[in-house]
């Protein structure tokens, strides 16, 4: 299995140094316009493998043109959020990458799934869709980062491992996730009969702010997320690549009347070389408004973002 990550900041040097453990790939290409950083990742990532003894082909490029017959593509590459900016004020320099970098690749590359990380991640997997044409081979990673931060704030708040809860976010990863509680479950048991029958209170107030906010707080004293990203978006690949069927907060295409165009959204979905069903009919209707509300959030960004590659 060959991957190729565009883009090794952060997140992108960070996935591929969990991705490296994964014994279903045997190639590994990174890419970035930086000139050397991509080869200087590379060798950092070589040395970690000489210590395990493990095996694995990685390529290292500055130009996106030398990437020929991956499985899949993941795009991390775009300017970084600041702690002061939306994922919104992104819209407009990263599509332009986003443009140039699948024009790069979609002919030397057509077998290929596209798993899109680069924010605003639900616009501009909407925009790759439509360039490549293709929607069942694009995926957003939507929140699936927030379902992890969701998880972390009820286990603190009620006291119990990470193990025992279960919940997933949708909508969009920025200012319109939408915490699904009507999916949290402790130990199996929804929400309202764990806490009914533990005694236990939650305030989901400080659990959504903690969910809104705690990026901006890692990126004010880090610089950026990283540790957490590379295990949640490793794991998106690994349940694509081996066909799991897992429910993940990813973000794909989806259509709804009150919008003109299809967009990716997150509804917690199956995830393995194909992608569903959802877990929409599940939903209590106040969710549903919600994620739609967030879809034509997305949609206003998406037109920025097809705004922007037509200006000079």
């Amino acid at each position: 299995m060959h991957i190729a990550i565009i883009g090794v900041g952060r997140v992108g040097a960070a996935l591929a140094f969990r991705l490296i453990f994964e014994p279903y790939i045997d190639e590994l290409t990174l890419v970035d316009i930086i000139p050397g950083l991509a080869g200087v990742v590379k060798e950092d990532i070589y040395h970690g493998l000489a210590t395990y003894g493990l095996d694995m082909r990685i390529n290292s490029y500055d130009d996106c043109r030398h990437v020929e017959n991956a499985d899949m593509i993941v795009i991390t590459a775009g300017v970084a959020r600041k702690p002061s900016e939306s994922r919104r004020d992104l819209a407009e320099k990263n599509s332009k990458i986003i443009y140039d970098i699948i024009e790069c690749l979609a002919d030397r590359n057509p077998k290929a799934w596209y798993v899109i990380i680069t924010n605003p991640v639900d616009a501009l997997a909407t925009l790759v869709s439509k360039l490549l044409g293709d929607s069942k081979r694009v995926i957003g990673t939507g929140t699936s980062l927030d379902t992890t931060r969701f998880r972390c704030a009820i286990s603190r708040s009620i006291g119990v491992p990470l193990s025992y809860v279960e919940a997933y976010t949708g909508g969009e990863h920025g200012e319109h996730v939408v915490l699904l509680w009507s999916t949290v479950h402790i130990c199996g048991m929804p929400l309202d009969e764990y806490l009914s029958s533990s005694g236990k209170q939650i305030d989901k107030k400080d659990i959504t702010n903690y969910v809104k906010n705690i990026s901006s707080k890692i990126i004010s004293m880090q610089g950026g997320t990283m540790w957490g990203p590379a295990i949640v978006f490793s794991e998106i690949i690994k349940n694509i690549i081996l066909n799991t069927g897992r429910i993940m907060s990813v973000s794909t295409l989806r259509k709804f009347k009150e919008i003109s165009e299809p967009v990716h959204v997150t509804i917690p979905t199956k995830v393995g070389w194909s992608i569903g069903p959802d877990i929409w009919n599940i939903l209590d209707r106040r969710e549903q408004e919600e994620i739609v509300r967030a879809a034509e959030a997305i949609y206003k960004t998406y037109m920025i973002c097809l705004k922007s590659l037509k200006s000079p």
